[in-house]
């Protein structure tokens, strides 16, 4: 059974049809659910605040030929107050979920079938501009999971990534000037570097 059944019925029916964006938001103390428009949405069980049009996404691409592109979530028109919140973006948002959704309803704002999932992915950066002293405008970035597959799952084999785990050990210290030296197994042949 396919998502748009109830849509398809409805839509052979005559009845007008309408499709939202909604976006879930996961940040650490206050995960929002919201959409662009105006009023409060139910779907998935879930009320939806409306963003009075003051919020956009920009366009969600297919993570294709290992590029993982990345999405902006735009909220325009709040006030200073967000400047508190891009300082509180590396405990609140990164590295936590984000979700678009597509909910199709009916005329009288039913919801017709479920939410169809229209991008995963995990958010990152949280940054602000100011067009002056009360126009503030709030960016939300978030990239796939594949974004960061190339890097190893438990940290780097360097002095650093040890120091930043384990202040004052020094078991990885020498690891810059062991790299394409030669260790002889044998303690009888001489060392040589190349």
């Amino acid at each position: 059974m396919s998502i748009f059944d109830e849509a398809g019925a409805a839509a052979l029916r005559g009845e007008t049809i309408t499709a939202e964006i909604l976006a879930f938001f996961d940040f650490r103390s206050n995960p929002q659910r919201v959409h662009a428009g105006f009023g409060t949405l139910r779907a998935g069980g879930h009320d939806w605040q409306g963003l009075g049009g003051l919020g956009s996404v920009s366009d969600i691409e297919s993570a294709v030929g290992g590029i993982a592109p990345l999405v902006t979530f735009t909220l325009a028109g709040v006030g200073p107050e967000i400047a508190r919140d891009v300082i509180d973006a590396r405990t609140e948002v990164k590295g936590r979920d984000c979700r678009v959704y597509l909910q199709l309803y009916g005329a009288d704002l039913a919801p017709l079938g479920g939410l169809y999932t229209l991008y995963r992915g995990v958010m990152d950066r949280l940054t602000h501009a100011a067009a002056g002293p009360d126009a503030w405008t709030a960016q939300l970035t978030a990239e796939t999971r594949f974004s960061r597959r190339g890097l190893p799952p438990f940290g780097n084999l360097t002095d650093a990534d040890q120091q930043r785990r384990h202040p004052g050990d020094a078991g990885l210290f020498d690891i810059a000037q062991m790299i394409n030296r030669r260790r002889p197994w044998n303690p009888e042949i001489p060392e040589t570097n190349s």
